[in-house]
């Protein structure tokens, strides 16, 4: 015959676990961190338990969390020479050697919680290096170093391109181009 299995609340009430609730106040979340012991001296610790557990329906729908990525620098993307040697400055003061960061996208990601921005990571595409400091070949395509992500939490901000003046005139910028693109074809016809 099998020992009846008690609840959470049960085997809690068993300890003589007790919390003074205020008078018309109810617990409305508790976080349990649970030890077993099989034995006197084998603990066995868990992940806490959030209770009441997170059932369907008990996250709005859409989900109020925003996954970001701020593209630093796109792969294929041609800067300056300024802004080249920015972002080797911000990327030392993260902790990345720009020598080992290979051609392609930079990004920041990270999560919004409402008006909260979470941890910020740095994503990017590295050379692997051999113990002696040397570039590895891809051996399955024999074409190129072997390279592989990787995400590095970012301790400093890039700064704003001292040179950017803003949407508003990036717009007119692209409309202006766009109407003398159409000026020309015209022209052509």
């Amino acid at each position: 015959m099998s020992e009846a299995r008690l609840s959470i609340g049960q085997q809690l009430d068993d300890l003589g676990l007790a919390l003074a609730v205020p008078v018309g106040h109810r617990v409305h979340e508790a976080t349990v961190q649970l030890v077993t012991s099989p034995e006197e001296y084998a603990h066995v610790v868990h992940r806490p338990i959030k209770l009441p557990l997170q059932e369907p329906g008990s996250v709005p729908v859409p989900h109020p969390v925003e996954r970001c990525v701020i593209t630093v620098v796109a792969e294929g993307q041609r800067i300056s020479p300024e802004q080249h040697e920015r972002v080797k400055t911000w990327l030392r003061a993260n902790g990345i050697d720009p020598a080992k960061v290979a051609f392609g996208d930079i990004t920041v990601e990270y999560k919004m919680r409402g008006d909260q921005p979470g941890r910020q990571v740095i994503g990017f595409t590295e050379f692997y290096e051999n113990p002696d400091g040397q570039r590895e070949m891809n051996w399955k395509t024999q074409e190129s170093a072997l390279t592989f992500q990787r995400w590095v939490v970012q301790q400093v901000p890039i700064e704003p391109d001292p040179t950017w003046q803003g949407w508003p005139k990036w717009h007119a910028e692209m409309a202006a181009k766009r109407a003398e693109h159409e000026r020309q074809a015209g022209d052509d016809a």
